[in-house]
């Protein structure tokens, strides 16, 4: 629904299992589908299972949509924002599981960031498991694909922005916000950011840890961040 609601001309067609269990829900997909002319087909269970991405349960439910749109360059994402510097901005480096990729979107999504930097290599691909786990953010957030991130971020620096680590070493978070405009940097849940990125961070940031676990799932210690910052510097 997310997804037709936001980017509707990006869905090529749309499949439901072929059974009785017509819920609420499952009605307002395909009164909203044929309503925007996208065509709607009902597939034997069997076949749902084999379109469905590996190990990812579909619910019933599957849509064909096209390729993911995204920036080719920090320069092109720049250029095109209504304000100018679009402040926060997430860069992903490393994180390769998908569910992992598809839970911090959402996060981004709901905190407002203005824009998410992957690079083309080292990050899962854009997949359906990830558009799944996302609930719909791949699809709306502003996604940037760079070569280099370090590279990326030396650039977005020389535009005036702060660069924010979260790593496990790193100073306490901060009681108040960090200056705008920034930039967070999340690296993967085993072995953080790469040190080329890392050695380009103003501020390298834990979250305080009272319990007996050492660390929180990525997508939750960027929402804990993110929202920290959105409290005291709200988005505009």
């Amino acid at each position: 629904m997310e997804l037709l609601s936001v980017k509707p001309g990006h869905v090529v067609h749309l499949y439901f299992r072929d059974d009785r269990h017509h819920d609420s829900r499952r009605r307002e997909l395909i009164r909203t589908a044929r309503s925007l002319g996208i065509p709607v087909d009902f597939l034997p269970a069997q076949a749902m299972d084999r379109m469905a991405p590996a190990g990812s349960p579909h619910q019933g439910v599957l849509a064909r949509v096209q390729e993911v749109s995204t920036y080719s360059s920090m320069e092109e994402f720049l250029d095109t924002r209504d304000t100018y510097p679009p402040t926060p901005l997430v860069a992903v480096d490393g994180v390769q599981d998908p569910r992992n990729l598809g839970a911090l979107l959402r996060t981004c999504d709901a905190a407002g960031v203005a824009g998410v930097l992957l690079p083309k290599r080292r990050v899962a691909p854009l997949s359906g498991t990830v558009s799944k786990t996302s609930a719909g953010a791949l699809f709306t957030l502003p996604l940037v694909r760079v070569g280099n991130l370090a590279m990326s971020l030396r650039f977005l620096k020389k535009e005036g922005y702060g660069v924010a680590v979260l790593d496990l070493a790193g100073e306490p978070l901060p009681e108040g916000p960090l200056p705008s405009p920034l930039i967070l940097v999340v690296g993967s849940e085993e072995k953080g950011v790469s040190r080329p990125v890392a050695d380009l961070a103003d501020w390298k940031i834990r979250l305080p840890m009272r319990g007996h676990v050492q660390s929180l799932n990525l997508s939750v210690a960027a929402g804990i961040f993110l929202y920290r910052q959105m409290a005291h510097s709200p988005v505009s």
